[in-house]
């Protein structure tokens, strides 16, 4: 006998998120990967100015961008790597001074090119060992290869160790760290202005009441503000350079490009999640049954769930059927779905697409996504508030286990008045969970889960018995995955209909 398709539990993890220390990563992975717009234009910003400084300085350092909040910046060494370290706290702090962020730049590329670090290694200078951070991986040339999503982040993890260091340097040192990088910066099309203003922003976070890293390893001072001075006096840049009005490091342009290019991944990502299954049918597979090939079959299919017990055998009469040959069909092409289960993405698109009723063009979306491989194109049919509240009053009258009767019932008690047929709650609720899949394969599951605890939640409460007790629960560690089994039917990973 033909049986109502079935509402089919989706299974989803839940992502954790914790940052409870900073972390590194590749700035050009951060400016490529990063699913926050600011941080994203913050480090394709930060590794345009970083490459034009590097340039001229001559030195070759890996610039690795910090998740702590704190302000700072420091070079330092990882085996042979030169690196280059900024800090996230820094960024906000000097966001609206482009040319700021350049001096913070040039002054840690001229500690690599001044040696001073190994100067400091040899000298044993207030050496203050940085321990590994969290998810950290040595060295940047396999990080590619490595690291998960960090909150907002997603980029490569990179090298830190026991041997990462942050020296202290030398009052002489830093003075010759500013004059390099105020050459630099010149020499580059920075205002040097810029290294004044860092300057006076270092002065200030020193007689603040809240203090920052950076003057611990970066002590300022009013002799470094007049040596830089002096530097650019000598060094006489053009006056327009000078006259240059201060940028800042992001502006809004750069904010929409980097919201532009997050949302292209994200659809690209999509594409490929819902990229249809490639594997062929069999020429066997798709031979007709009783006359009937696979869409025939689907038609057929959502037509007797249409009209019910009731309107079964007037649905049988049209298409020459009787009992007897419906469950050869069914049972025929139940074998080969189970056979070869692209077959089942196949029926689910023509039964969708067989739709009819108040919400035809909802079940035609659903079968261009799922044929198509792409996002549901309509606007909801009612909003996800109700179709989880409809979802949780049906789960608690038995669906999808629902008899004649129940289904009857169900539609003069709950559905009449919302003008909806438990039919039409079918494709509602088969249009409402490829959408919220499709959201929890960008990264959001939150709403997946939530719409199915009002199913599971009514099962514990009037079936007194959970969902996990049967083998089956929505919840963090979970996945969504393919060729999945409810109740020892199989189940179209693209779909919520399994047949019999």
């Amino acid at each position: 006998m033909f049986r109502v398709p079935a509402l089919v539990l989706l299974l989803v993890a839940a992502p954790l998120v914790c940052r409870a220390e900073p972390e590194l990563y590749l700035a050009e992975a951060v400016a490529t990967e990063a699913s926050n717009a600011q941080a994203r234009a913050s480090a394709q910003e930060l590794e345009a100015i970083y490459d034009d400084l590097a340039r001229v300085a001559g030195v070759d350092a890996i610039l690795v961008w910090s998740t702590s909040t704190d302000i700072n910046a420091f070079a330092t060494e990882a085996g042979d790597d030169k690196i280059v370290v900024v800090q996230e706290g820094l960024l906000a702090r000097f966001n609206g001074d482009r040319d700021a962020v350049a001096a913070v730049l040039g002054h840690e590329l001229a500690h690599h090119k001044a040696d001073h670090i190994r100067e400091g290694r040899n000298k044993r200078e207030s050496i203050l060992v940085l321990g590994s951070l969290l998810g950290a991986v040595v060295g940047a040339k396999v990080g590619r290869d490595s690291g998960d999503l960090a909150g907002a982040i997603a980029g490569s993890a990179v090298g830190v160790g026991a041997g990462l260091l942050v020296l202290k340097f030398s009052r002489s040192q830093e003075l010759e760290a500013d004059r390099l990088a105020v050459q630099w910066m010149i020499a580059a099309g920075y205002n040097p202005d810029g290294m004044l203003r860092l300057q006076t922003a270092l002065g200030e976070l020193q007689g603040g009441k809240h203090g920052a890293s950076i003057l611990s390893t970066h002590p300022t001072s009013t002799k470094r503000y007049r040596a830089a001075q002096k530097q650019i006096a000598k060094l006489a840049p053009k006056p327009d350079l000078l006259a240059s009005a201060v940028r800042p490091l992001v502006d809004a342009e750069d904010l929409a490009r980097a919201e532009t290019e997050i949302a292209d991944a994200r659809k690209e990502q999509i594409a490929v999640a819902l990229k249809p299954d490639a594997t062929g049918v069999s020429a066997a597979a798709l031979a007709p049954i009783e006359g009937f090939d696979l869409d025939a079959y689907a038609a057929l299919s959502n037509q007797l769930v249409r009209a019910g017990s009731g309107g079964r055998a007037k649905v049988l009469s049209r298409h020459g059927l009787d009992s007897a040959e419906l469950d050869r069909l069914n049972g025929g092409y139940t074998a080969r779905m189970r056979a070869e289960p692209a077959l089942m993405q196949r029926y689910s698109v023509a039964y969708f697409r067989a739709t009819e009723g108040k919400l035809a063009a909802w079940g035609k979306d659903l079968a261009d996504s799922y044929e198509n491989g792409q996002p549901l194109k309509l606007d909801p049919p009612y909003p996800v508030e109700q179709a989880k509240d409809l979802l949780g009053a049906l789960s608690a009258r038995g669906a999808p286990q629902l008899d004649e009767a129940g289904i009857a019932s169900a539609e003069k008690d709950i559905l009449s008045a919302y003008g909806l047929s438990y039919y039409d709650f079918q494709i509602g609720h088969n249009w409402w969970s490829r959408k919220l899949k499709i959201e929890a394969m960008t990264g959001n599951s939150a709403p997946l889960q939530d719409y199915y605890s009002a199913m599971q939640t009514a099962q514990d409460s009037n079936r007194g018995e959970s969902a996990v007790a049967s083998g089956v629960h929505v919840g963090k560690g979970v996945s969504i995955g393919n060729n999945v089994k409810i109740g020892g039917k199989p189940v179209s990973a693209d779909s919520d209909t399994p047949r019999d």
